[in-house]
């Protein structure tokens, strides 16, 4: 099976993506400190969460077994390609908040600015896990589960390609089971230091699920786009059909349900609930113009999708199906956007500053995924469960 061959043209947008991002980071470091953290912050939490979905995507299909998904299984493998930018793009971070300079995150993560925690005693009480020490442990465990055991899997997978030992379908078997409880402790709690501590007085029970639910939504939907895309340049020939595409569908349309569901628990819980400590983030993220993005999100990122991928022949129908990826993407940066932005801007505004630094990640996650493929396989090429994905009929 041949390797991407990526063409002039799609390397040079992911080129000038990344000049574009660049830019826009520098100008909105020129005009506003704070606001240019919040939107490196923003985009850098959203590509992570779909460098590390395509991984975790993996791990499911490892765990149950599933045949169908090995024809196209190297697709998401490849998105582990996006540890190592992970890696290097959260230094800056972490100088941002180890220094107390102008330009410095510390205005922006109050729980590392020791003036504002001994003036503050919430702040205060929560010191056993908002401090730097303990925040840097939590993110070496995180990256090293999602390189040494998500990584596993991926190199085992290379690796079968030339052995093709049955041994290696059952390492990854086990090492799947290892990693996805890993994965839902550890993300959650990179969500909450990334995400959650923008605002350190709040805090909710069920963020972690609710991040995790944007995270496999936004991943599905990116898979979802590349395979259609490589598809339609005819990559994978008879080996991916319409049962493919409808399957790979079928799970963004599932997990649109079961974001939606989520989402409501968490609303209806803290609504139901009505502690001041609780309610202060949908207070902020509903007056002042906000409740016009929050419905949005409510319109384009559930109703729309759903009502729109009900029919079977939505699914299975790959210019339609890729149209609807596309949506549910923007949705889910949409929500990104939602859930840290108002941490900035009491009011919603025109965000040029950040959609510049979100193309900027796209065209390097872009140009790291295509590079990736374009020195391997695109398709498994001894998993034993190839052959039920060859003759998959539904």
């Amino acid at each position: 099976m041949k390797s991407l061959s990526v063409s002039t043209s799609l390397s040079l947008m992911f080129k000038v993506f990344m000049l574009i991002g660049l830019v826009s980071l520098g100008f909105a470091f020129m005009t506003d400190t704070n606001r240019a953290w919040h939107g490196y912050i923003l985009n850098y939490y959203f590509f992570m969460s779909i460098g590390l979905g395509g991984i975790f995507f993996t791990a499911t299909q490892h765990i149950t077994n599933a045949g169908w998904s090995s024809t196209v299984r190297r697709i998401p493998e490849m998105f582990l390609a996006w540890f190592g930018p992970s890696v290097v793009l959260f230094i800056p971070i972490l100088i941002g908040i180890g220094v107390s300079a102008p330009w410095g995150a510390r205005s922006v993560y109050q729980w590392t600015n020791p003036e504002l925690v001994a003036k503050d005693h919430l702040l205060h009480m929560k010191t056993g896990y908002l401090n730097l020490p303990f925040f840097l442990i939590r993110a070496a465990l995180f990256f090293a589960v999602w390189y040494f055991i998500g990584g596993r899997m991926v190199r085992n997978s290379l690796k079968q390609d030339e052995t093709g030992a049955i041994e290696i379908t059952r390492e990854n078997v086990k090492l799947a089971a290892i990693f996805i409880p890993l994965f839902a402790i550890l993300f959650s709690a990179i969500s909450y230091d990334l995400v959650m501590s923008l605002d350190p007085h709040w805090y909710s029970t069920m963020f972690g699920v609710n991040c995790f639910a944007n995270l496999f939504l936004s991943a599905l939907a990116t898979i979802n786009i590349v395979v259609i895309h490589m598809k339609k340049k005819g990559y994978f020939g008879d080996s991916v059909n319409e049962n493919h595409i409808q399957n790979l569908g079928l799970l963004m349309f599932a997990f649109v349900i079961f974001y939606a569901y989520i989402t409501f628990c968490q609303f209806m819980l803290i609504w139901y609930g009505n502690l001041p400590e609780e309610t202060s983030y949908y207070i902020r993220r509903w007056e002042h113009g906000w409740s016009a993005v929050a419905l949005g999100i409510v319109f384009f990122k559930f109703a729309v999708p759903f009502l729109l991928l009900l029919p079977r022949e939505a699914k299975r129908n790959m210019n339609y199906l890729l149209k609807m990826a596309y949506l549910v993407f923007a949705a889910c940066w949409l929500d990104a956007f939602w859930m840290v932005m108002p941490n900035y801007s009491e009011k919603p505004f025109l965000p040029i500053f950040e959609i510049g630094i979100f193309f900027g990640f796209a065209g390097a996650f872009g140009w790291m995924i295509t590079s990736c493929l374009s020195h391997v396989p695109i398709q498994p090429q001894k998993d034993p469960r190839v052959h039920e994905a060859l003759h998959l009929h539904q």
